[in-house]
């Protein structure tokens, strides 16, 4: 099935005008998707839009001539899509995780799935959420390393009884001076990479890798579909249109926020990451997107630096806000 591509959704945000250009490449949505083997297409519907990262903090506004010098060839022609199930807490399951992390409190039932348990630390759950926050005081020591830190959360997540199986290798998010704290963040094995926090556990690390706060945002994840791509070549077009959602990092005393950025922006690699799409309460999958990576040399500086740029990778009759 062969269309043009005739709905431009025009979006605005405080640096960015977000679209999709017209193209010859077909629109692929969930009838054009191709079953994985031996199974029925599992959608009838069009796929949501796709959620992105918070970028561009210093709210530029980007006037870039960009321009592509890369090689597409490793990039596959099709990839698969997933669908995601929040996971959530009943009372039962409540209980049994306050035992194993010692908060004793009585459980306050909210309504709608939310429960509370408050005593020695707390714990609060709501559909595809649970909090923990411990009563534990971090002793007067050092922080543990990377890696040590790395390797205390994924303990403490195995002896609670909330590491899932399919859970990948951690990273460090955040390192925090005062109080002194490591942030670990573990996201699923596969897909990977994975730009969206969601699913994902973060596990807030003390002095002597004491376990401070986690926070558990974890779902069922299930191939459905394999979806053919929009060829890089054309998801470029987005970029140069100055459509795309973008990420650099510059110098704050030479481009102070809200200044527009001009120059020229080179790319020469591309990669497919995924990222999450649709709304609590409905269908949500993890939908890929193409991360076209480069330089940045912006008028006026002698310096370059590095720049990524964002583009879905299937055309959906629905486009990313945000």
């Amino acid at each position: 099935m062969t269309r043009m591509l005739t709905i431009l959704r025009t979006l605005i945000t405080s640096f960015l005008l977000l679209a999709i250009v017209g193209s010859s490449t077909p629109i692929v949505t969930a009838q054009d998707a191709t079953p994985g083997s031996g199974t029925e297409s599992e959608l009838t519907s069009p796929l949501p839009i796709i959620d992105l990262p918070t970028m561009n903090s210093q709210s530029y506004t980007f006037e870039l001539a960009s321009s592509w010098q890369g090689d597409a060839e490793s990039v596959p022609q099709e990839v698969p899509i997933f669908q995601i199930e929040s996971i959530s807490y009943d009372q039962e399951q409540v209980a049994e995780v306050a035992d194993t992390l010692g908060v004793d409190g009585e459980i306050t039932e909210q309504g709608e799935g939310t429960y509370t348990v408050e005593d020695e630390g707390s714990i609060y759950t709501t559909p595809g959420l649970l909090q923990f926050v411990s009563a534990v005081e971090a002793p007067d020591e050092a922080l543990p390393d990377d890696e040590a830190a790395i390797a205390y959360a994924r303990d403490w997540l195995r002896i609670s009884g909330l590491m899932p199986a399919d859970i990948g290798d951690g990273s460090i998010v955040a390192h925090i001076e005062e109080p002194a704290r490591l942030i670990v963040e573990f996201l699923p094995a596969n897909p990977a990479p994975l730009l969206s926090s969601t699913p994902g556990i973060t596990v807030t690390v003390g002095p002597a890798g004491t376990i401070l706060e986690s926070r558990v945002s974890w779902a069922t994840i299930t191939e459905v579909e394999t979806y053919r791509l929009r060829g890089v070549a054309d998801a470029f077009t987005v970029i140069e249109g100055r459509q795309s959602y973008l990420d650099v990092t510059l110098p704050i005393e030479q481009f102070p926020q809200g200044s527009t950025i001009t120059g020229t922006a080179t790319y020469d690699e591309v990669s497919i990451a995924y990222t999450s799409s649709g709304a609590m309460g409905e269908a949500q999958y993890l939908q890929p997107v193409y991360i076209f990576t480069g330089t940045l040399a912006p008028e006026g500086s002698d310096e370059t630096y590095s720049i990524s740029a964002y583009v879905p990778a299937i055309v959906t009759e629905l486009q990313p806000v945000g």
